[in-house]
């Protein structure tokens, strides 16, 4: 997982050596909660009962339908 938390962190443009802002934190933030919305959509793919999970995580991070 600290491996994936990594590519995100360089997709968001967070080690990239320059200053960063509030812009690459929220779009790390972002990506973050897409991966966590990912991880659980997978676990209801595969037969476990996560969709309880999946609708407070979307509301509680503002993440639109």
């Amino acid at each position: 997982m600290n491996e994936r938390i990594r590519e995100l962190a360089v997709e968001a443009r967070l080690l990239t050596g320059w200053p960063v802002g509030e812009v690459e934190y929220q779009k790390f933030a972002e990506l973050i909660v897409l991966e966590v919305l990912n991880v659980q959509e997978n676990l209801m793919a595969n037969g476990h009962n996560a969709w309880h999970l999946h609708k407070p995580t979307k509301k509680h991070f503002g993440v639109k339908e």
